[in-house]
């Protein structure tokens, strides 16, 4: 019993001392795996008719000026929801294992998306990916990875055994508020800038 405990006890030891550039590997590497089964799972999913249907009449509307725009409300929504799950996971010892598959999640329905549509619309599915997915790949993931590895190092801290380490607010608030500023700009470009970016695309591969 006691050579268990001691051995859980360095098990935990040693990921609590996993530096920055550790923490932000592991995750890395969870978003990969997540991602490249996002990839497998739609490459090897058989071709929906109703789907290919409901998408080239969605493709159609949007290319005619008659897509439907989401809302500030549920542009905002989804933008900040991933960022805020890991931030809430990283304040329970859960989040040592929430945060990995958190990212790995995000990464299978990104890539499970966009694989998608290229499988069945094939280049003009890409740029229709690239006219969907644009901001959030550019901007909502990199804050996403911020805010992960955050929480992760937090989460991890309050595992039992841990060494005790204070929780500064004020700095973790200024360190985490250019992702906020950011997310703003990505809101504002999904409202703006990628509404037509979409359109025009959908309007070329009417004419394909």
């Amino acid at each position: 019993m006691g050579v268990a405990v001691r051995r859980t006890g360095k098990r935990i030891g040693s990921a609590t001392s996993w530096d920055g550039v550790t923490r932000l590997a592991i995750l890395a590497v969870c978003f990969g795996l997540g991602a490249l089964g996002g990839f497998l799972f739609s490459a090897l999913s058989g071709d929906s008719v109703e789907l290919m249907d409901y998408l080239q009449q969605y493709f159609q509307s949007a290319g005619q000026g008659g897509g439907l725009e989401p809302s500030l409300a549920a542009t905002v929504w989804d933008l900040v929801r991933w960022p805020l799950a890991a931030f809430l996971l990283g304040l329970v010892p859960l989040g040592a294992v929430g945060v990995p598959l958190l990212m790995g999640g995000r990464g299978f329905l990104l890539a499970f998306a966009a694989a998608t549509f290229a499988r069945l619309f094939h280049l003009p599915g890409v740029a229709a990916a690239l006219a969907v997915f644009g901001v959030t790949l550019l901007v909502a993931v990199p804050v996403l990875f911020v805010v992960a590895a955050d929480a992760f190092r937090q989460s991890l801290s309050r595992l039992p055994g841990a060494p005790s380490v204070p929780i500064h607010w004020t700095e973790r608030i200024q360190a985490l508020a250019p992702c906020a500023g950011l997310l703003v700009l990505a809101a504002a470009l999904q409202q703006t800038v990628m509404p037509a970016l979409f359109s025009a695309v959908c309007a070329r591969l009417l004419n394909l």
